[in-house]
């Protein structure tokens, strides 16, 4: 048994060098204290009331650039809930506009 251990670590221990251990030792931590920190992570882009509610109301089909479009939007910012012109919801834009 003390044989097998004493060949594995002469194998590893012969094929990197001190420095390229040292590098690789401190990429490591460097790499471990930006993921603690999430730097390395991109944030969802929060969307504005406004910006919501055109958006539901297009994926509900109303007509663009009409009086119903306009409805829509003037109700999902009083409520959060865009209502299209059939009587369909989509309350998607509560939390970003209540």
């Amino acid at each position: 048994m003390d044989d097998r251990f004493d060949q594995l670590a002469k194998s590893v221990a012969g094929a990197v060098s001190r420095r390229e251990t040292l590098l690789r030792l401190g990429r490591g931590l460097g790499l471990g204290v930006l993921a603690a920190l999430g730097l390395g992570a991109k944030k969802e882009k929060e969307l504005s009331c406004g910006q919501c509610c055109s958006i539901a109301c297009r994926n509900l089909d109303v007509p663009p650039r009409g009086p119903e479009m306009g409805e829509c939007i003037r109700a999902c910012h009083e409520t959060g809930i865009a209502v299209g012109p059939t009587g369909e919801t989509s309350p998607v834009c509560l939390d970003a506009c209540l």
